[in-house]
């Protein structure tokens, strides 16, 4: 594609055309023929790797103002919405040739999405889905990515897969740094789905404080055609507030006066670590997942699939098989206890699960937990007090400790469990989920927190390959006796 092609979508004047064959924002992969975008970032700033994507073969560069001497390409002003909007451009506007559902919320937005792709699948559509766990068509992954929301160049370029491969829908998270990032720029989406909103990712490279956040999440809502939200949630007037005058708003939730309203969620009645929900004019729905935060987003992407005239039968066939890898996922254990393994990596998300897996009536909860590194220590504190008051057995461990030392995050940690219950620091991930495992008996329920659907370890930056299904794979290899 022709280099004056992409500026002119931006309104960016072309000094000298070029011929574009890929469009990037990493340095690393601007190699011959690449639009390199230098975009100013928390920790470094693009325009310091321009010699670096030139040296590879980069043929034009887009940064903020000035464009360096001799160099190809334009300076615009907000060039992180200039690479969103060219990134489309390049890979041919696939969002236009797609349903496009984004959600969003604090919590439950991959589980959410994953109970929707269950849905449209269910419904007989070819559906995408774009999040935490990378970009997938039905269930097969077509892209990687670090990001909940892609950038734009692995954003469209998945988008465009998509579209090429036959997807009608595509359900997709947006996060409120997808947001202030400017990565979903220029998309409109056919829906929005808003699931709740709590502090959190507050401080540091994310949000100054918890307007901007919730602002943040609220701007998603002027780019949608119909909006879905969470009425009994506070925050949800800030994002109807920026709905657009011609998109009609649906609403969820147990108050009067909603367009989908549940009457009763809980534990699922002879279904061990699943949960039940019912909503008003119709027969309960069943979800093979523990907590009532699971029927919450059940809820939400009922409220949703009705909203687009989904068969009722398909919404129920689709929640009945939703399974998400490190969210309330049960590992298919031969012994006489659970084993459950989830990303839960803060306080609140820890007690709710802890919460859930009571509401199962184990006989105790054994808990192995960590806390991230070179992160707030407010999170240790939180995620102390959550094991104390949720689990009958903690034992601490690693979880990404980054730049510090395990054993200090531990203490940290154990400090705020502060004797409550009995609690152990073992340093090495693999050997405590071993120990806790050793320690079960008959009715347990072994809850591993922090690491989900992470397949890796960081520590002195560096990413070691560490996977807890691995681990318990090897443990019951041979070690445990099946389940009477």
């Amino acid at each position: 594609m022709k280099l004056s092609q992409l500026l002119s979508a931006v309104g960016a004047d072309c000094p000298q055309d070029a011929d574009i064959s890929a469009v990037t924002c990493d340095a690393r992969e601007a190699g011959p023929g690449a639009l390199f975008a230098a975009l100013p970032g928390a920790r470094a700033d693009g325009r310091d790797f321009i010699p670096q994507a030139l040296e590879r073969g980069a043929a034009a560069v887009l940064c903020a103002p000035p464009l360096p001497e001799g160099v190809n390409g334009a300076a615009v002003a907000h060039p992180r919405a200039a690479f969103a909007r060219i990134c489309a451009e390049f890979y041919r506007h696939p969002a236009r040739q797609l349903t496009l559902i984004a959600v969003t919320g604090t919590k439950g937005k991959t589980t959410t999405t994953h109970m929707l792709r269950e849905i449209f699948s269910a419904a007989g559509y070819k559906t995408g889905m774009i999040g935490t766990l990378g970009a997938y068509i039905g269930r097969a992954l077509v892209e990687d990515s670090p990001n909940t929301t892609p950038e734009p160049a692995a954003l469209h370029r998945a988008l465009r897969k998509m579209a090429d491969a036959g997807c009608s829908h595509v359900v997709m998270e947006v996060s409120s740094q997808a947001m202030k990032l400017k990565r979903v720029e220029g998309i409109t989406f056919d829906a929005a789905l808003f699931l709740n909103l709590s502090p959190d990712h507050i401080g540091g490279a994310e949000h100054a404080d918890f307007s901007e956040y919730r602002d943040c999440k609220a701007a998603l809502f002027r780019q949608c055609r119909l909006a879905v939200g969470n009425a009994d949630d506070p925050a949800w007037p800030a994002m109807a507030s920026q709905v657009p005058p011609f998109a009609p708003v649906h609403t969820f939730g147990f108050g009067w006066g909603v367009d989908t309203r549940a009457v009763d969620a809980g534990p699922d009645p002879g279904r061990d670590f699943a949960v039940r929900l019912s909503v008003e004019g119709a027969a309960p729905y069943h979800v093979p997942m523990p907590g009532r935060f699971n029927a919450w987003n059940a809820l939400a992407a009922v409220s949703l699939a009705r909203t687009l005239g989904l068969d009722d039968g398909a919404i129920r066939a689709g929640l009945a098989h939703t399974s998400v890898p490190g969210r309330a996922q049960r590992f298919p254990a031969p012994a006489p206890y659970a084993v459950i393994i989830d990303y839960a990596h803060n306080g609140e998300s820890l007690a709710a699960l802890l919460g859930a897996v009571r509401e199962c009536r184990p006989r105790r909860i054994l808990a192995v937990l960590g806390a991230g590194g070179n992160r707030p220590k407010l999170r240790r504190a939180d995620m102390g007090r959550a094991a104390a008051l949720g689990a009958d057995y903690a034992i601490l461990t690693e979880d990404n400790p980054r730049w510090e030392r395990t054993e200090d995050i531990c203490g940290d940690i154990a400090a705020a469990v502060g004797g409550a219950i009995p609690t152990e620091i073992i340093p090495d991930r693999g050997r405590a989920i071993r120990r806790a495992l050793e320690l079960a008996g008959p009715g347990d329920a072994v809850v591993l927190a922090g690491k989900g659907h992470e397949r890796y370890i960081e520590a002195r930056g560096v990413r070691r390959a560490f996977s807890e299904w691995a681990v318990l794979e090897e443990f019951f290899r041979g070690t445990a006796k099946p389940a009477r």
